[in-house]
């Protein structure tokens, strides 16, 4: 079964003011490595060199957060919530997969960093941080396409583009 492993959170300037390792005392079958960056050893508190929290700390250290209003800007944030089991009002989500939706497919946040950001991401090990990052870039992306109000248009052209380079 499928659980939150690691919180990572971000001001609005991307700097880093959480990033938690959910400790277990359940044995870990498969850390899903490509997926969630970590490796044997990351959540076990005799050989792991991050910061270990129980599940309930990073829970109500979200719920603070969720309670005081915050704006939570990331990648597919509702399965993230779904997972730890929180409820976040929708008007405090900015999810980059909803706001570059154009009705054809969901995009991959690799994609949209390579085309929109020129960047490469998520290489041989992923991380919840450089997700974070990207996020938050690809969102004042957004934000400078409504503002020049070419959004549509780039909706578009993101999508065309996508068809021609198989989302990679």
């Amino acid at each position: 079964r499928l659980s939150l492993a690691r919180v990572s959170c971000l001001t609005g300037d991307g700097t880093v003011f959480i990033d938690d390792y959910i400790v277990t005392p359940e044995i870990v079958e498969d850390h899903l490595t490509r997926f969630s960056g970590l490796v044997p050893g990351d959540l076990d508190p005799k050989t792991s060199n991050h910061h270990l929290v129980p599940l309930r700390i990073a829970y109500m250290k979200l719920r603070h957060l969720v309670d005081r209003g915050c704006i939570f800007v990331g990648h597919g944030l509702n399965k993230d919530f779904r997972v730890i089991n929180i409820f976040v009002p929708p008007e405090n989500i900015l999810d980059t997969v909803e706001l570059y939706y154009l009705g054809h497919r969901k995009l991959s946040l690799a994609f949209l960093a390579s085309y929109l950001l020129e960047e490469k991401i998520q290489g041989r090990i992923h991380d919840s941080i450089e997700d974070a990052r990207t996020a938050l870039k690809l969102y004042h992306k957004y934000q400078s396409f409504c503002d020049e109000g070419i959004l549509q248009e780039k909706l578009h052209e993101i999508f065309e583009q996508g068809q021609i380079r198989n989302y990679k």
